[in-house]
């Protein structure tokens, strides 16, 4: 289980997302949305480990984060991938970082990736798939962190591929948390997770009312 204890995620010391606190289960979805700049992908790579809570804590099976960084997956919401290596190569790289997956050319025939073409020669669509594909051949991660999947994909491949991934993770009973800007997804995936609205945890939502617009603009 994941567990996250008055949570405040940011950056020197200035607080970005929290106080947050909530608990996910094995086998349980959780999708954080929300608009751009509020502090999802702050609060995705604290979570992760790679940058320190302001306050609180975060838990996996009762032990620190920070210790158990080899069960976590972090997917980046940013399409950048090294490009002299083949499709299969990368995803063999991954495969050794995280516990050996039996076959990846299957897998990239899932996401429609051929296996020895150079990930240079795929169109940013098709380096999504492929980083996507990448969460399977982490198999001894417990915690999949993915930061806006749908970045560079079609509506079509979002539909097809990500509630595949979702479940399947979760038939596992791993811990998933996904972040998104697009109602889209949320509606996607409304039956298969839990939904916090990262609006009411951001502490850099702007805020301003009509009448200080009025001011401003005399």
């Amino acid at each position: 289980m994941l567990e996250l204890q008055n949570l405040v995620a940011g950056y020197s010391k200035i607080p970005i997302i929290g106080p947050i606190n909530l608990q996910v289960k094995k086998g349980e979805v959780l999708l954080i949305w929300g608009p751009n700049g509020v502090g999802k992908t702050t609060l995705l790579r604290t979570i992760a480990s790679f940058l320190k809570p302001l306050e609180g804590s975060v838990k996996l099976n009762g032990k620190p984060i920070s210790k158990l960084k080899r069960k976590i997956f972090l997917l980046d919401e940013k399409v950048t991938l090294p490009s002299s290596l083949k499709a299969i190569e990368y995803l063999k790289v991954v495969g050794a970082l995280y516990g050996h997956y039996s076959d990846y050319s299957k897998l990239l025939k899932y996401v429609g990736v051929y296996p020895n073409i150079l990930i240079s020669h795929l169109s940013q669509g098709q380096q999504r798939r492929l980083q996507l594909a990448s969460i399977l051949a982490a198999e001894s991660a417990e915690l999949f962190l993915i930061d806006d999947p749908t970045v560079g994909l079609d509506d079509y491949s979002v539909k097809a591929l990500i509630p595949w991934f979702v479940e399947h993770l979760t038939d596992k009973d791993r811990i998933v948390i996904i972040s998104t800007r697009t109602s889209y997804l949320k509606e996607l995936l409304t039956t298969k997770a839990k939904i916090i609205d990262a609006t009411k945890y951001t502490k850099v939502l702007p805020k301003i009312t009509g009448g200080q617009i009025d001011h401003l603009s005399g």
